[in-house]
């Protein structure tokens, strides 16, 4: 179950998705890059999860993995997502926001 509410993520632990960001204000330019992390801790959290970013036009899809949150303890972590422009500029253009896992009972046979 992926759910989002406002910048706050919940997503069921060893789920797939697919989420599409957007910058406000802002045409994607050849050499932007788009950075998307998920942290224990903002800050100085260990880093988890870094984002698999398609940047295509003007349309920002994060995927999530399964296996990128299949061994995650059942919890909420944060992240954020930062655009470094072709020039060097960096942007956080979403800030650090909770990413809820939350517990499976469905999983594949053993």
């Amino acid at each position: 179950m992926l759910k989002i509410s406002g910048n706050k993520i919940s997503l069921t632990r060893g789920d797939s998705a697919y989420i599409t960001l957007h910058i406000d204000d802002y045409e994607l330019n050849d050499g932007d890059i788009v950075r998307v992390q998920i942290r224990d801790v903002p800050n100085t959290g260990e880093l988890l999860v870094e984002g698999d970013v398609d940047v295509s036009g003007e349309e920002i899809v994060w995927h999530i993995y399964p296996a990128q949150t299949s061994n995650l303890e059942v919890k909420t972590y944060y992240w954020d997502a930062q655009l470094e422009t072709s020039n060097g500029d960096i942007f956080t253009f979403i800030p650090a926001s909770p990413f809820k896992l939350l517990d499976e009972v469905t999983m594949p046979n053993d």
